[in-house]
């Protein structure tokens, strides 16, 4: 389903270098004001994409469309009014933080000098560096130049910001700040941000929807709870990486049998009776205990490993298949539990939260808006 006012249209948008094909055919509509993040494996098709809708490379095949009408796919960059933030930022050593910023408003926008600085000292004071105008780049801290390069496109106020892992040379406090930032700015200003990641956690708390691609294949398009809850293959899945998967058979009954036990499920499209079937088991939403608890949805395993993050741990199990399982509590829920390596404990969930895929779902293309 295409977003209601697309800003920007793919269609059909695909490239190749050479024999070697990096975006297969591809269809995207993104609504003005979305936060729109692309992910992936490396590789996958998201920067080239990117690329593409700056200018940078030009398509082998489809149409890009702004307004469903103007069709820019042969336009040059320097016509696209899509600046783009760069991992590596791209700041001029030459110039000053302040001349950084004021370098787009004089070669795009050919404001007078006296304009310039105004424009430029107001992005810098959004951005908390106002006090940092006139010095040099070398002298400014990673953290502090992603500001300098993020200001410099938003002063041009463009229709379209593309931002290219901006955030991956910053450690994670100020990757976690510059989060909430760029989300703040995003909401305030209006502005159609396109984002490519690798990180599941930035795209998921700043996104409206998420583009997941593997192959240079879009595999699913969607809000990122709908992503992290649902799937839409097994690919997916496995790249979310907060999912146990068991394969199984479907039975007669709507559940799926397994060599650990048969369970219930409650959502998904479950194939029909007797086929492969895979079911999808979120880590947040399994309990431990060190006992059989008699739930419908049970296993038990052995300990392989603990990892204690801060806001949460994560419990690896080994089930008797050898599928690995992994859960995600918080500390207050297992306290008083053996999770030495080794120990055996129970692991059980609800059947409301088990979600079922055909086995051979290895690819695919789901859309929500």
């Amino acid at each position: 389903m295409a977003a209601p006012n697309p800003i920007l249209v793919l269609d059909q948008i695909a490239k190749s270098f050479g024999d070697t094909v990096a975006l297969h055919p591809t269809d995207l509509a993104i609504e003005k004001g979305e936060f729109i993040a692309l992910m992936g494996p490396s590789g996958c098709g998201k920067t080239t994409t990117l690329r593409l809708i700056a200018g940078l490379d030009y398509a082998s095949a489809g149409r890009m469309l702004m307004w469903g009408a103007d069709d820019i796919t042969a336009t040059p960059p320097w016509k696209r009014d899509m600046p783009m933030v760069w991992q590596s930022y791209a700041l001029f050593p030459f110039l000053s933080v302040r001349e950084n910023v004021e370098f787009g408003l004089k070669q795009k926008r050919r404001l007078v000098s006296r304009d310039r600085r105004t424009r430029a000292l107001e992005w810098l004071d959004k951005l908390g560096i106002a006090d940092l105008a006139e010095r040099s780049i070398h002298q400014l801290s990673g953290g502090q130049r992603q500001r300098v390069a993020i200001a410099r496109a938003l002063a041009l106020q463009p229709e379209i910001l593309l931002l290219d892992e901006p955030l991956s040379a910053l450690d994670a406090n100020r990757r976690l700040h510059m989060q909430s930032e760029l989300k703040r700015l995003h909401s305030e200003l209006g502005i159609t941000f396109l984002y490519v990641t690798h990180n599941q956690s930035e795209a998921f708390a700043m996104a409206d929807r998420v583009v997941i691609l593997s192959d240079g294949r879009v595999q699913q398009i969607g809000a990122p709870k709908e992503v992290y809850r649902a799937p839409a293959n097994r690919f997916v899945a496995e790249f979310v990486g907060a999912n146990t998967i068991l394969d199984g058979t479907m039975t007669s009954s709507g559940k799926v049998e397994t060599p650990m036990g048969t369970f219930g499920i409650a959502r998904g499209t479950p194939p029909a009776a007797h086929a492969g079937a895979s079911l999808l088991v979120p880590a947040d939403r399994v309990a431990l205990s060190g006992g059989a608890s008699g739930a419908a949805n049970e296993v038990t395993g052995e300990i392989l490993t603990e990892e204690f993050t801060g806001s949460f741990v994560t419990i690896m199990l080994r089930l008797s298949d050898g599928t690995e399982m992994k859960v995600q509590k918080q500390q207050s829920e297992i306290d008083g539990l053996d999770l030495t390596p080794g120990a055996r404990i129970c692991a059980s969930w609800p059947a409301e939260v088990g979600y079922v895929l055909p086995r051979d779902s290895g690819a695919g293309h789901r859309v929500s808006n």
